[in-house]
Order: structure tokens, then C-alpha cells, then sequence
């Protein structure tokens, strides 16, 4: 689930709830498009950086890419595991889709830039709470434990542009993300929630003030962020090969 601190948020929704006074957004072929990721899967979360490039996500094998225009496609931009340094830990991890290499690839789940300094912090999954600069590269640990108990799953992260507080997600004290009874946990909760997952739009009151709808078909059913940037809406989904684009 995205959340965000700021006077307008997107949050992603299992189940549509109807509220007069919001605006609808419904997605159709001529204002949605895909960008494909190159043989990985899963862009669960998109940034943009200070000065307004990307999207940046992360991806199944653990890196972070960055979209740089139809001409340059996507490139690496940062990992969050130092193993990946080795020549045979880098051609075990690049474009793997396997979820038991995670724990060695690293697997980022939470992006966002401070504004402060346009550094990237960084929720992993396995490698808890990380910072790289500008310029990208290997992600130095912040952080892996909070008064003395281990992270077990660091997930979504956002950033208070006001005080700089981080603010990041521990989803299991029990499971790893890799751990499957926690996988079948969290596939059975989602399902016995809907089928057709959408995004809301609220105001800094908590109002809801504009929906995205999905019209019931398989294009939200996996949205896991939703950026808004540039009269576009970015789309992330855990399991899909690529990125949405709507224009709004």
C-alpha cells in the first residue's frame, strides 16, 4: 500500500468506496500506455528525484532503475546489496525473478528522495533502511533494528519535507518477504478483498477527491504505487513486467 506525507496522496485501494464529491479518472486506450522493463518484473515503487527525472523503481532482482527517455530506455541506477559487487553474485542477481535469491540480490520495496539534500533513502526488504546519493551506485545502511529488534521485512517508506523524519513500514516481526506461508497469508487476505484494486486520490483532510477506475478489468489488478508527476499518473505494480502511464 502507497502512503505519502503531503498535502495531496495517492493511496491504493483493494475495494472502491463511492464518495459524491470526488472526480473519477477512467482509464481508456487512448490516455494509457506501458513501458516495458528490461526481463525483470515488478516495479512495486516509483520515485522521482529533486530536479524532476525518473521514474526510479525498483525491480525483482533487486535494483533500482532509472527511465531516462525513449532514446536511453532504463538503466541501473543503485543496489542495495554490496554482494552484488562480485562478478558471479552480479550474474546470479541481474534479471532474476527468483525469490530465494532476494535475501542476496536485495529487494527495495520503499523510494523516496529528500528534498533537503536529493539523496534517495531506500526501504529493502531485506537490508532495511539504506541512502544513496545522487549519483547512484551501492546503497549505504542506515539502519537494520530499532531499540534492539531486528527488521524482518522493511517495506514502504516516505519522507516529511518539513522535518526530514523518515518513515518507513516493518510489515512481519515473524516472516521474511521470501518466507511462503507469509506469501500465501497475504495472497488469500488480498483475494478475499476484491478483484479490482484501484487508487484515490485524497486531500491533506483526508477527503477522497479523485478515483481512479479500473472499469473492472485486469490493467489495476496488481497496482501496488501511483506517482503523480507532470500531468501523468505512474503506475507500480509487484508483479507486472513493465510501467503504466495515464494521462490526465
Amino acid at each position: 500500500m502507497k502512503f505519502s506525507i503531503g498535502p495531496s496522496i495517492w493511496v491504493i485501494f483493494s475495494i472502491l468506496f463511492l464518495f459524491v464529491a470526488s472526480s473519477f479518472i477512467v482509464c481508456n486506450i487512448e490516455n494509457y500506455s506501458e513501458i516495458e522493463l528490461p526481463k525483470v518484473t515488478g516495479p512495486e515503487c516509483i520515485a522521482f528525484d529533486c530536479h524532476g527525472n525518473g521514474p526510479y523503481v525498483s525491480v525483482s532482482d533487486g535494483r533500482i532503475l532509472k527511465w531516462q527517455g525513449q532514446k536511453f530506455g532504463w538503466t541501473e541506477f543503485a543496489i542495495t546489496s554490496s554482494k552484488r559487487q562480485v562478478l558471479m553474485q552480479r550474474n546470479l542477481c541481474d534479471g532474476t525473478s527468483n525469490p530465494n535469491l532476494e535475501p542476496i540480490c536485495g529487494r527495495p520495496l520503499g523510494l523516496k528522495f529528500n528534498p533537503t539534500d536529493c539523496n534517495m533513502y531506500i526501504a529493502d526488504a531485506y537490508f532495511g533502511l539504506l541512502m544513496v546519493g545522487q549519483n547512484g551506485g551501492v546503497a549505504k545502511q542506515l539502519a537494520t533494528s530499532a531499540e534492539g529488534v531486528p527488521f524482518n521485512f522493511t517495506n514502504a517508506l516516505d519522507i516529511d519535507s518539513q522535518t526530514g523524519m523518515i518513515y518507513f513500514t516493518d510489515s512481519s516481526t515473524r516472516f521474511q518477504r521470501s518466507h511462503k506461508k507469509l506469501q500465501d497469508q497475504v495472497i488469500d487476505k488480498i483475494a478475499s478483498w476484491g478483484k479490482d484494486p484501484v487508487a484515490s486520490k485524497l486531500d491533506e483532510e483526508g477527503n477522497i477527491v479523485q478515483v481512479l477506475d479500473g472499469k473492472g478489468g485486469a490493467t489495476f489488478n496488481s497496482i501496488s504505487d501511483v506517482e503523480e508527476h507532470n500531468g501523468s499518473l505512474w503506475l507500480g505494480s509487484a508483479v507486472k513486467p513493465y510501467v503504466g502511464l495515464i494521462k490526465i
